[in-house]
């Protein structure tokens, strides 16, 4: 069982003063027997006082002192121990935990509280090369095909309408680029503070359902039944329609494309007990292994490998996103799903009238 430090300060402070106090009142006591005795001579008595103060003084200081460096020694030593260890962990060795022989309370929190911190520090640099890495290969995937295009036109002469086609289709990645770096460029800075939603009054329930309709001939196309629930009962709430906007379509878009066909998809807004809306997509489909949940909101996570941005479509940044934007606004973005049954995302939102 770990001891309290101040405890040990305490004690080990008053065993040095006891110790001196003892020695203090051995000394006072012989001095005071040699007063006693009738034969002593005065001028004896005052030589004897006086080498019993100095004995005292020099003992109880000495005593004090080597008390004290005892202790404070004692005290120190996990500190060293903790500077040493912290001083050699790099960038590099960020999985290297403090080991220090913390015999007290306090110093065992000290390094438990190091540990944790060590722990979201290596969590943030693997999350920062792991986005690096993605971001990197999501850029050589439509530049590789830009370049194809232009190097086989370059090849030979081509016709006005040849070379119109590689234009437009130059066009379409560069607006894929525009988008992936817009969309990034939003994910983090709203993880770095940066931006802030620009709330103004929006009818919540129209807007969720002029998204619908624009894909109304998408969800036809596959046979897909959807289900529409709107009770949010708050038409002038302040958000940021451009913003929530965006949430509502990667959201849609996203049960759209793995809704399987002939499947339904369920919309729902409904009014929070605290105060607030929330938004929901449920969609039938064989539903997410429950390991990736923990993970659908980090940017270009893809529970399915085999999947490419190339065959959903989107950046991969669809779901932080959504995240995101619900974090500007106060709210939480949640996901949970049924294997072999459905998959159902919900996004909080609290709402300023």
């Amino acid at each position: 069982m770990k001891g309290s430090l101040r405890r040990t300060l305490a004690s080990r402070f008053a065993a040095t003063m006891a110790a001196g106090l003892l020695l203090a009142t051995g000394a006072f006591y012989w001095s005071a027997s040699r007063a006693l005795q009738e034969s002593v001579s005065p001028a004896v008595l005052r030589s004897d006082l006086l080498l019993v103060l100095v004995a005292i003084v020099v003992a109880g200081t000495a005593a004090t002192l080597m008390g004290a460096w005892h202790f404070t020694s004692s005290a120190v030593r996990p500190v060293a121990e903790i500077t040493a260890q912290a001083t050699r962990i790099e960038a590099g060795t960020l999985d290297q935990r403090i080991l220090a022989h913390a015999d007290t309370e306090e110093y065992e929190g000290l390094v438990a509280v190091l540990n944790r911190m060590l722990e979201r520090l290596e969590r943030g640099f693997v999350a920062q090369r792991r986005l690096t890495a993605d971001v990197s290969h999501e850029l050589r995937t439509p530049l590789t095909a830009l370049r194809g295009e232009i190097e086989v036109a370059l090849r030979a002469p081509r016709s006005q309408r040849e070379y119109e086609h590689v234009l437009r289709s130059g066009l379409e990645e560069i607006d894929r680029l525009t988008e992936l770096s817009e969309d990034l460029l939003l994910v983090t800075r709203t993880e770095a503070g940066l931006v802030s939603a620009r709330r103004v009054s929006t009818d919540i329930e129209r807007l969720v359902g002029d998204r619908l309709d624009r894909l109304r001939r998408r969800f036809g196309e596959r046979d897909l039944a959807v289900n529409r629930s709107f009770r949010a009962a708050q038409p002038g709430a302040l958000i940021d329609p451009e913003l929530i906007g965006r949430l509502v379509d990667h959201l849609l878009e996203n049960a759209l494309q793995f809704t399987p066909l002939g499947g339904t998809i369920r919309v729902q807004l409904e009014p929070m007990p605290a105060g607030g809306v929330q938004f929901a997509v449920e969609n039938s489909g064989p539903g997410i292994a429950a390991a990736d949940l923990p993970h659908l909101f980090e940017p270009f996570y893809r529970s399915d490998p085999a999947r490419t941005r190339t065959a959903d479509g989107g950046t991969g940044l669809g779901l932080a996103l959504v995240a995101s934007i619900a974090h500007l606004h106060g709210g939480v973005a949640r996901v949970s799903s049924v294997p072999g049954q459905s998959t159902r995302f919900e996004v909080d939102i609290p709402l300023v009238s």
